[in-house]
Parts: C-alpha cells; structure tokens; sequence
C-alpha cells in the first residue's frame, strides 16, 4: 500500500514541478532568445548608421574602408548613377550585384520604396530597414537607402545574413532542452527519496497502531480466557469454589480495567488531547508522598524504600502535579517490583542548571543495554526478570509521553552495583525560588 502511495505521490509531485520548471524555462528561452534578437538588430542599426554617417562626408570612398566593412559579415553593395563601386570584400562582385538587385526589388514590391531614386534633400538620406529572406543567404537584415553625397547621391543595399543569430538560438534552445530534461530528472529522483522520508511518520505509525492493536487484543486475551473458564467452572463447583471463582473473575475484570484505561491515556497521548494543568509544586513533598505510598507493598518484599534531597530545598516547580504524581507511581511501582527480595529503592532530586531531575533507582536485575532504547515502547518487556502479569508494558510509555508533555524527557540507566535507575527531567524556566 505505501508502495504505491510513494510511486503515485512521486509521480504527482514531480509532475506538477515538472510543468513549473519548464514553464520557466520555456519563459526564460524567450525572453533570452529576444534578447538576442535586440541586440543583433541593434547591431546591424548600428552599422546601417555609420555607413550612412561615412557615405555622407565622403567624396571618394575608399577600397579598403569598404572592404572592412564587408569583413564584419555584411553584404554592402553601393550604386553611383547605376554603376556599383567595385571592391575586393567578402563577397564576389557578380553575387553582390545579384542580392542587391534582389534587395532593391522587394523594398519596392512590399514597401514601395525605390533605392534608386534620388533623395528629397540633400541633408538626409532615404532609409528602409526591413527582414529579408534571401534563396541563397536565408533569413537577413536588410537595407536600402539613397543618400546623399558631395557632388551627387549614391544608393545603397545593405545585408546581414541571420545565420549566425539563429545557430546562437539554437544552441541556447538545446543548453535550455537539456537542462529542463537533467532538472526534471534530477527532481523525479529527489521526490522519489523525499516521498520515502515524507511518509515514512505515516508508515511508522501505522506500524506502532498494528503492533498496539496486536498486543492489546494479546493482552485482553488472557483475562477473558480465565473470566470465560471461571464462569464456566462456577456453574458446576459448590458454593465455596463458586466464591473462589467469582474473586477470581473480579481480579481479572480489574486488570482489563487498567489495561482499558492506560490504552485509552495513550490513544488521548496520541490524538493531542491531553493537556496539563501546571500549578507551583514542592517536588520533594511528591517524592516523601511516593515512598510513602510505596511503603506497605515494599514492606511485603522486605524492600527498602529511601528518599535522598538535596541539602538546600529544591525551587517550586511549575508543573502539573497529578501528573507528575502518575510518573512517580509508574517508576517506583516498577522499581518495587523488580527490586527483588530484601532489594533497595531510592528516591532523589536535584536542581541543576535550569533541570530539575527526579531519579528513581532500584537493585534488581537491571536492563541490558541493548533493550534500554525498547523499554518506553508500549507493551514491551524488558526480560522475564523484569516481567509480571501486573505489568503490561505501558506505564513508561504513559510516563514518557507525561514528559514529553511538560517539555521534559524519561531516560534510563544503570545504578552503580547494579539495577536500573529511572531520570525524569523538567525544565525549570519558571521556577520560583
């Protein structure tokens, strides 16, 4: 199923940046490829005007002043009475004569302009600037002009083949072709990795519910089984067994009761609806109440339940305090449970650097390092040391999500000697002294 979510969701982001970024490039072409149309226009403007500008203060015209001129790419074919000055240039003579004529006929047949005809004064030349398209030079810029000179007027034909203007737009078209194909490419194999991390939260939660609702359904499985055989034992025993059985039901109606509870916490956790109720609390009065509270079950086992403070009195910490008060029974419950016979159990706290730090250590077996990261995963067990059909395995999930809700974190580690100790930390921000 995540397969496919990850190939359709790819599909579709890369599709729609896809269109996005050829749009720019297409965009960016043409703007480019304009550009370059304005600049080889003014160009050939340019060159138009300073022939014009010479042919004007010029008796005698100069060979090698045109051939240079015609070196730089153009077609320049100028008339005196009919007659074209002949030149060494780029061009041979019998082809410039050629196009000239060519030139000269179409400004006549489109725009009715005739080269050969004198201009009106003798102060500004006749000019037609127009695009041409010639059967042997392709695309050109085009001109023709009469225009006058001392002593009399020549007419001119000016051409510029595009040639070199279109191969530059159509290697800016392939450079623009090739980078959108590499883009778009490179953006299919970036969303293909970034849809995996993207929906990787997804996957994982779909994970942890599976394995919650599975080890839920493992859980109240066994209670039911025990309430299904009780109930249906009792109705052959005699009164006496009857009774046995009837304590037994209620014991277990009484688990799948706290079970039923911590997952409806968990699932409150997870849906973002718990909410906490910070109120100015004296953590060390919280700690004395636990060990208190923990005192008649420690007393069973022969466990020894110590508070350890600090020798200057904590700050008020500002925190919700029936939740925190819930944190400390999960710990020292725990604590109690896998101390073992005639173990230890101690409470302490501390203030450091804008922390406050509640540990809860005990002596038992403790936790191998490689299940330490596990034991806040709901209904996990450490071992079988540290198991017990009291214990399902949420209370540290319940207990982290509770720190995680003040801003604080859960970790654990070892005690010295052994043992496992429990550290709850809550930021101190707005302690009061």
């Amino acid at each position: 199923m995540f397969r496919r979510l990850r190939v359709r969701l790819t599909v579709v982001c890369a599709f729609v940046t896809s269109v996005i970024l050829i749009g720019m490039a297409v965009t960016s072409f043409q703007i480019s490829a304009y550009q370059l149309r304005q600049r080889a226009d003014e160009s050939f403007a340019n060159d138009l005007s300073a022939i014009l500008s010479h042919l004007g203060g010029q008796r005698v015209l100069d060979h090698t002043w045109l051939s240079q001129t015609e070196a730089g790419g153009l077609l320049l074919c100028i008339e005196d009475a009919g007659q074209p000055l002949l030149y060494r240039g780029s061009w041979t003579a019998p082809f410039r004569q050629e196009v000239s004529g060519r030139v000269k006929q179409t400004a006549l047949d489109r725009f009715g302009f005739d080269a050969d005809k004198p201009p009106d004064t003798q102060l500004h030349p006749r000019t037609l600037t127009f695009s041409y398209a010639d059967p042997v030079l392709g695309t050109c810029h085009a001109a023709v002009a009469s225009v006058p000179i001392p002593g009399g007027w020549v007419s001119l034909a000016l051409v510029k083949p595009k040639a070199p203007e279109q191969a530059q737009t159509a290697r800016l078209s392939w450079a623009f072709t090739g980078l959108s194909a590499a883009a778009v490419l490179l953006l299919s194999v970036f969303w293909w990795f970034f849809v995996k991390f993207a929906i990787r939260p997804v996957e994982e939660s779909r994970r942890r519910q599976m394995e919650f609702v599975s080890a839920a359904s493992h859980e109240l499985r066994a209670p039911l089984a025990v309430i299904g055989t009780s109930a249906s034992v009792m109705r052959r025993a005699g009164p006496e067994q009857a009774d046995r059985f009837a304590r037994t039901i209620s014991q277990e109606c009484s688990r799948m009761s706290r079970l039923v509870d911590d997952m409806l916490m968990l699932a409150s956790a997870d849906n973002s609806s718990w909410s906490v109720q910070k109120e100015e609390t004296d953590l060390e009065t919280l700690l004395l109440d636990a060990a208190e509270w923990f005192e008649p079950a420690a007393a069973e086992k022969h466990i020894h339940i110590s508070v350890s403070l600090p020798e200057q009195t904590l700050p008020r910490c500002r925190c919700d305090q029936q939740r925190i008060r819930q944190v400390l029974s999960v710990l020292v419950d725990n604590a109690v449970s896998y101390a073992g016979e005639g173990g230890r159990v101690v409470l302490s706290a501390g203030w450091k650097r804008g922390w406050f730090s509640i540990r809860v250590s005990d002596n038992g077996p403790g936790i191998p390092d490689g299940e330490k990261a596990r034991v806040f995963d709901r209904f996990y067990r450490a071992d079988r040391a540290r198991s017990g059909r009291e214990h399902y395995g949420l209370g540290l999930s319940i207990a982290r999500e509770i720190a995680a809700l003040h801003r604080g974190r859960l970790t654990v580690g070892d005690t010295p000697g052994g043992g496992a100790t429990f550290t709850l930390s809550l930021p101190g921000g707005n302690a009061e002294s």
